[in-house]
C-alpha cells in the first residue's frame, strides 16, 4: 500500500505520490518479464489460497492500481471491493479495473477501514504490511477481527529477509526507478513471523489460526529472462501447501479468522 501525501503513513523520507499511476500494474501486463512474472506469480499464488467456493465477497487491502482484484473473476467473489491510500492510483483502479461488481476506494489511512460496508468472507494483505509500523500493523488486525466474517480468511505476502530478498531490494534501489530501502520498514523471516506478529499484535491467535505458512519466488521469476511461458508454467508445477523450503523471496500465510 503506497501512502498518500496527506495524511497517510509513509516511511521516513519517502513520498509514495512519486509512483508513477498504474506503474504495478502496467509490469504486470507489459514489464520485464522477470518483473512481469514476479507479480502474476504472486498473484495467481494468492487466488491458490482463496476458498473454491463460488460466490462471497473479497476485500484487497493496499490495492494500489488494481492490479490482484483484476485477476479475480466474477464467479470467485461477486462483491470485489479494493481500498488504498493513494487516491490517485485508485482513480486509476477505477478507470482500469472497476465493474459493476469491483470497486476501489480510497481511505486516508489504515485507521479509517470501519466503513467498507458488510464483512467480509476473504482479505488480502499483499506486500502491504512491511511498508507499515508496529501500531498501525495492530490496528490493522484489529480492524480484520470485524471486517472478516467467522471462519473467514486472510491471506498475506511479505518479503521473506530470510532468503536473498534483501539482495535483491539492493539491486532494485540502485537499477529501479523505486527505492524499496525506504519502503520496507517493519521486516519479517519465515522463522520469526509468528513471534514477531505476536508481539506486534497481542490477540492475533486468540482472533485467528494460522492455516498455512510456506514461502514462494524462489527461482522461477528469475527464469522468465529466458523464457517468461516456460517459467510461469513451472512455477505451477508444484502446489505450494507441498512446498516446505524456507528461503523463498516472499513469505505467504493464510489466516482462517476463529468462529
Amino acid at each position: 500500500m503506497a501512502a498518500d501525501s496527506r495524511e497517510a503513513p509513509k516511511a521516513p523520507g519517502f513520498d509514495y505520490t512519486g509512483i508513477p499511476n498504474g506503474y504495478y500494474d502496467r509490469i504486470l501486463r507489459d514489464g520485464h518479464p522477470i518483473r512481469r512474472l514476479w507479480h502474476v506469480s504472486k498473484f495467481e499464488r494468492v487466488l491458490d489460497y482463496l476458498p473454491a467456493e463460488e460466490g462471497g465477497a473479497i476485500l484487497d487491502v493496499g490495492c494500489f492500481a488494481g492490479s490482484f482484484l483484476s485477476m479475480v473473476p466474477r464467479y470467485r467473489f461477486e462483491r470485489q471491493v479494493g481500498v488504498d491510500i493513494l487516491s490517485e492510483q485508485v482513480e486509476y483502479a477505477n478507470r482500469h479495473h472497476g465493474s459493476p461488481f469491483r470497486s476501489f476506494h480510497y481511505r486516508p489511512s489504515v485507521l479509517e477501514l470501519g466503513d467498507i460496508g458488510e464483512p467480509f468472507d476473504c482479505v488480502t494483505l499483499i506486500e502491504v504490511i512491511e511498508h507499515l509500523p508496529a501500531h498501525e500493523i495492530q490496528t490493522l488486525f484489529d480492524h480484520f477481527r470485524r471486517m472478516i466474517k467467522p471462519g473467514g480468511r486472510l491471506v498475506l505476502t511479505t518479503p521473506n529477509y530470510a532468503s536473498t530478498w534483501p539482495l535483491l531490494e539492493l539491486m532494485l534501489n540502485r537499477f529501479s526507478e523505486v527505492s524499496y530501502e525506504e519502503q520496507h520498514i517493519t521486516r519479517f523471516t519465515f522463522f520469526d513471523f509468528e513471534k514477531k506478529l505476536a508481539s506486534i499484535c497481542p490477540s492475533v491467535w486468540s482472533d485467528f489460526s494460522l492455516e498455512l505458512k510456506t514461502t514462494t519466488h524462489f527461482l522461477t521469476p528469475f527464469l522468465a529472462s529466458l523464457s517468461y511461458e516456460i517459467a510461469r508454467g513451472l512455477s505451477r508445477v508444484v502446489p505450494h501447501r507441498s512446498w516446505r523450503q524456507p528461503f523463498g523471496n516472499l513469505l505467504l500465510a493464510v489466516f482462517r479468522r476463529a468462529d
